[in-house]
């Protein structure tokens, strides 16, 4: 990878340095003394299009960010996020609507507008989304959908799938503060299955660390979960109730027949 540069001068001068070696290069060409170590050089750019110097010139005195630089800043993003390779793989247009109950669409419709308006809501107090109730309904796969494209656009998500992350801090309690600093200061905390199999009060005075931090400096979560709203505020309210209010616009509960619902069921 190339080196960093701070300003526009920088990248001009080394713009320079380059454009003389590649004169010196078509000369050697043309006297037919191009080296083997010339040739092994050129073939070690990582990008051909900016050289690795990571600009590329638009004018006398202006540049631009090549597209390698920004497609490895969001590398960087979706490695951070821990979200798995199979999720990846998850987007709005491979969830199947076709045939499902209203509540699905609206579900759908619901995470599909929140990517939407995202930029505009991001620091404010409803800033959040909610998808509840119905296992296998799809909620998870809504928001791994919403988390790629968010994080696609360079905002940085944080995937913490409730019961295993509450597991592995248990398992060494020493990356506790690590791990929460983590969950407090990204842009997107994506909090999946909330509640699964229960709650101890130490998951419950954890998370509230958490949620109460971000609630405070209007930082977006996005929630799964198969509670309702109630369920959330009996098990809770004081963190129940900031949850509810940050994802107040875009809730949804997802509720009726489990055979249509849990798409495991479905014939």
């Amino acid at each position: 990878m190339g080196q960093r540069f701070k300003t526009i001068g920088e990248v001009m001068a080394h713009l320079q340095k380059r454009m003389e070696e590649i004169q010196s290069r078509s000369m050697n060409q043309e006297n037919g003394t191009t080296s083997t170590s010339t040739t092994s050089n050129e073939e070690k750019y990582d990008c051909p299009k900016c050289k690795d110097i990571g600009f590329i010139i638009t004018g006398r005195n202006t540049a631009r960010e090549c597209e390698c630089v920004v497609q490895r800043r969001i590398n960087r993003l979706f490695k951070a996020s821990q979200i798995t390779d199979e999720f990846k793989k998850l987007s709005f247009k491979n969830f199947i609507t076709k045939g499902k109950p209203q509540v699905i669409v609206d579900a759908y419709k619901c995470a599909a507008n929140y990517c939407k308006v995202f930029p505009e809501i991001r620091n404010t107090r409803h800033n959040s989304i909610c998808l509840l109730g119905q296992p296998g309904s799809g909620k998870t796969h809504l928001l791994i959908a919403a988390s790629n494209y968010l994080l696609k656009r360079g905002v940085s998500v944080l995937y913490f799938p409730y019961r295993e992350g509450f597991d592995e801090i248990k398992d060494d309690l020493d990356a506790l503060e690590e791990k929460a600093s983590r969950m407090k200061e990204v842009d997107v905390l994506f909090i999946d299955d909330l509640y699964k199999r229960g709650a101890t009060e130490f998951e419950i005075k954890t998370m509230f660390s958490v949620i109460n931090y971000r609630y405070l400096n209007h930082k977006p979560i996005m929630v799964s979960s198969e509670l309702l709203e109630d369920d959330l505020l009996d098990i809770d309210e004081a963190l129940g109730s900031r949850i509810l209010e940050m994802g107040k616009d875009f809730t949804v509960a997802i509720t009726g027949d489990r055979k249509l619902l849990n798409h495991r069921l479905a014939k």
